[in-house]
C-alpha cells in the first residue's frame, strides 16, 4: 500500500525588516526609536518646601542688612582714607571713626608739579577795549606753537624726549592749535597778551583749525596714551613737563570750548576780556583744568562771561569724561565757593566731586554680589 509522503515544513518567516536610515558616517540606524520608559519624578514634599522657605526668611533680611551696612561704610569717610595713597591709618583709632559721621575734612594731595616759569602768570595788561571777533583774519605765520622755545632735555627716560620731540613736530599735533598748552607753554603766545588785536587773532586760529574739533580731539586723545606709555617713569616722578602735559592735553577739548566762548553782549571773547581787563580776576578762572588755583578774586568777575565759564566746567565733570579732569576736580569747589562769596550765594553751580576717586577705583559692591549669590542659591534649590 502506497504510503505518502510526509506534508513539508512551512518555510519559517522572518519578521520584515525595521525601516532604517543612513547616516552620514555610514551606519545604519532604525527609523524609529523606541519609546524610552516615563521618569517618574517624585514632587517635593511638603517638608522641603518649608525647609527652603525658612531659609529664604532668615538669608533674605540678613543679606539685606549687610547690603545697607556695606554700603554705609563704603561711603563713610573713614573708608575714603584707605583709598588715599600715603593717606595716615591708625587701626586703633577706627572705632571711634567709624562712629562718627561729622563732615570729614578733605586730606591734602599729593603736591602736584609746579613750574617756577613765569608763563603760567599773567602777564601785566593796560585796560583796553576789547575788538569783537574777528572774520577770516590772516593767521600769522608761523602760528605759535607749544614748547617754541628750547625743549627741555630734562627727562628719565629716553623714550619720552623722542615723544615730545616728535609730538611737536607732527601735524596732527600743530594743526589743532591746543589752547590748553598754548596758555601755559608758548612765549609767542603768551607775547601776543601784550597786543590785544594780535591775540583776538591767535584765540580765533585756535577755534578755526583746518583739523575739526572732533578729528583734534581724537588726536589728543592718541598723544595722551602715546604720553603714558613712553613716559612711565617720568609720570611716576612727577616730572613737571610730563606731567602738566599730560594734564594739558586731557582738558583739551575742555579748554578748547572755553577759550572760544564769546560774550554775547560785546561779541568779544570772554578770554579776551579777561585779558584785556586790569584786574585779572576773571583771567584765573581759564587755568582751573591745568590746576592752577584762584590768585584772589574781586567783584570782577561777577559777569556773564564767568558764570558760564563755571557752568562748562560743572557739566564737563558731571559728563562721561569728568573723571579725566583731575584737576579741575582739586580746584573747581574751592573756585565755587570764592565766586560765590564774591558774587552771592548760588553764583556758581555745585558738583560733588567727593566720590568720584571711589567711582575710578572699581571697587565692587559687596552687598550686590552677596545677594547675587543667595540668589543663585535659591534657584538651584528650587
Amino acid at each position: 500500500m502506497f504510503t505518502p509522503p510526509p506534508s513539508p515544513v512551512p518555510p519559517k518567516t522572518r519578521p520584515p525588516p525595521s525601516p532604517v536610515h543612513l547616516v552620514s558616517d555610514g551606519l545604519l540606524v532604525p527609523a524609529t526609536v523606541p519609546p524610552l520608559a516615563p521618569v517618574v519624578t517624585s514632587a517635593p514634599s511638603k517638608h522641603a518646601v518649608a525647609r527652603r522657605l525658612r531659609w529664604s526668611v532668615l538669608l533674605v533680611p540678613f543679606t539685606l542688612i549687610l547690603i545697607a551696612a556695606t554700603t554705609r561704610f563704603l561711603t563713610h569717610p573713614a573708608a575714603f582714607d584707605l583709598l588715599i595713597p600715603g593717606a595716615e591709618n591708625k587701626w586703633d583709632q577706627w572705632t571711634e571713626k567709624i562712629f562718627d559721621w561729622s563732615p570729614h575734612s578733605g586730606h591734602s594731595h599729593p603736591p602736584r608739579p609746579h613750574t617756577t616759569s613765569p608763563l603760567l602768570v599773567r602777564r601785566a595788561a593796560t585796560p583796553t577795549t576789547v575788538p569783537p571777533v574777528p572774520q577770516n583774519p590772516t593767521l600769522p605765520t608761523p602760528f605759535p606753537q607749544p614748547f617754541d622755545t628750547t625743549l627741555s632735555t630734562n627727562f628719565s627716560m629716553t623714550e619720552c624726549y623722542s615723544f615730545f620731540l616728535n609730538m611737536t613736530q607732527t601735524l596732527p599735533f600743530r594743526s589743532c592749535r591746543p589752547f590748553s598748552l598754548l596758555v601755559t607753554h608758548s612765549e609767542a603766545f603768551q607775547e601776543a597778551q601784550n597786543n590785544i588785536t594780535e591775540m583776538n587773532i591767535d584765540i580765533w586760529g585756535t577755534c578755526n583749525t583746518d583739523l575739526s574739533q572732533d578729528q583734534c580731539s581724537t588726536n589728543m586723545a592718541w598723544f595722551v596714551s602715546a604720553l603714558q606709555s613712553s613716559c612711565v617713569e617720568d609720570l611716576s616722578a612727577q616730572n613737571a613737563m610730563a606731567a602738566e602735559t599730560l594734564i594739558a592735553l586731557q582738558a583739551y577739548d575742555l579748554m578748547r570750548n572755553t577759550s572760544c566762548q564769546i560774550d554775547t553782549a560785546t561779541n568779544a571773547y570772554c578770554y579776551l576780556e579777561s585779558v584785556g581787563n586790569s584786574d585779572p580776576s576773571s583771567y584765573w578762572f581759564y587755568l582751573l583744568p591745568l590746576g592752577q588755583p584762584l590768585v584772589g578774586i574781586t567783584t570782577s568777575a561777577c559777569n556773564e562771561c564767568t558764570k558760564q565759564l563755571m557752568a562748562m566746567y560743572a557739566d564737563a565733570l558731571d559728563s562721561s569724561d569728568g573723571t579725566l579732569l583731575s584737576s579741575l576736580q582739586q580746584t573747581y569747589e574751592s573756585a565755587a565757593k570764592s565766586l560765590d562769596n564774591a558774587c552771592g550765594a548760588d553764583y556758581a553751580q555745585t558738583v560733588n566731586v567727593s566720590n568720584m576717586a571711589l567711582a575710578r577705583t572699581g571697587i565692587p559692591h559687596v552687598g550686590i554680589l552677596l545677594l547675587s549669590v543667595l540668589l543663585a542659591f535659591l534657584l538651584s534649590s528650587t
